[in-house]
C-alpha cells in the first residue's frame, strides 16, 4: 500500500528559487506512490491573500494540483500562511483542514496541527496569534489594498527575525510539556503528533494517562534542502532528508 506523506515550512518565495524546485522535484517523484500528502502549515513565507500573482505562488499551484489528480492534498495554515482560502485551495486542487486534524491511517490516530498552539511559553506569540486567527480581523486585513498587505507582511518578517536573535525569546518558541499535555487531553486517543513550526527536527516521546505518545517533528527547508515524514502500512512513521 502506497505511504502518506507530510510536509511542512518550506517558507517558498520568490527569494528561494531552490526551494520551489526542490518541491516540484518532490511532488514529481512522488505523484504516483503516496496515499496522499498533508502540508502542516507555512508552505510559503508569507501569504497575504489569494490575490497573490507571483511567480512561486502560480508554481506552487501548478505542482499540487498536478500532484492531486494522483492523490489527495490537504493543507493545514500555518503562522506564515493562516489567509491561504478556498480561492487558492480550489486552484491548488487541495483540501483545507483545521487547525487540528485527526488522521485514522493504517491502525494509528495521528494528531496533525502546525504546532504553534503548543509553544505555551511564548505568550506575546500566543496573543499575536489569537488576534490574527480571529475572523473579523483576517476580513479587515483581506480589505486592504495588496500592497499595504505586502508591507505589513514585511514587517511582521522583520520582526519575528529580530526576535528569533534574542536567545530567551528562542527558548520560549518551542513547543512545551504542558502544550503536548493540553492537546493531548483534547485528543485523548491518538497515538501520535505530527507537526513543524518550531524548525527543530526530532522524535519525542511523551507520557499521557500512563501510555506513550510519540511527537514527531518536521524538517524545515532551507538552502536548498529540507525533509518529510512518511506513514507506511505498517503503521511506521519515518524522517526523509531532500534532496532525495
Amino acid at each position: 500500500m502506497k505511504p502518506v506523506l507530510f510536509i511542512a515550512d518550506l517558507h517558498l518565495s520568490d527569494d528561494t528559487p531552490d526551494l520551489t524546485a526542490l518541491l516540484l522535484q518532490f511532488l514529481n517523484r512522488h505523484a504516483a506512490d503516496a496515499a496522499a500528502l498533508y502540508i502542516l502549515g507555512d508552505l510559503f513565507d508569507a501569504w497575504t491573500g489569494d490575490d497573490d500573482d507571483s511567480r512561486t505562488a502560480a508554481e506552487t499551484a501548478a505542482a499540487l494540483h498536478a500532484f492531486s489528480r494522483h492523490a489527495p492534498v490537504y493543507f493545514i495554515a500555518g503562522n506564515r500562511d493562516f489567509l491561504l482560502g478556498r480561492r487558492y485551495a480550489e486552484k491548488a486542487g487541495i483540501a483545507l483542514l483545521p487547525e487540528t486534524h485527526i488522521l485514522h491511517a493504517f491502525g494509528r490516530r495521528i494528531l496533525l496541527t502546525h504546532g504553534d498552539e503548543m509553544c505555551t511559553d511564548d505568550v506575546s506569540y500566543l496573543r499575536y496569534r489569537r488576534i490574527m486567527r480571529n475572523q473579523t480581523v483576517q476580513k479587515i486585513l483581506l480589505s486592504l489594498p495588496f500592497c499595504i498587505r505586502k508591507k505589513i507582511a514585511a514587517k511582521l518578517r522583520a520582526a519575528s527575525r529580530r526576535k528569533k536573535q534574542s536567545a530567551a525569546a528562542y527558548a520560549v518558541s518551542d513547543v512545551t510539556e504542558s502544550g503536548v499535555q493540553a492537546a493531548l487531553n483534547r485528543f485523548p486517543q491518538v497515538q501520535d503528533i505530527i507537526h513543524g513550526h518550531t524548525h527543530r527536527p526530532a522524535r519525542h516521546e511523551h507520557i499521557f494517562r500512563g501510555k506513550t505518545v510519540v511527537r514527531h517533528v518536521l524538517q524545515d527547508w532551507r538552502d536548498g534542502k529540507g525533509g518529510y515524514l512518511s506513514l507506511d502500512a505498517a503503521g511506521n512513521i519515518t524522517a526523509h532528508a531532500l534532496p532525495e
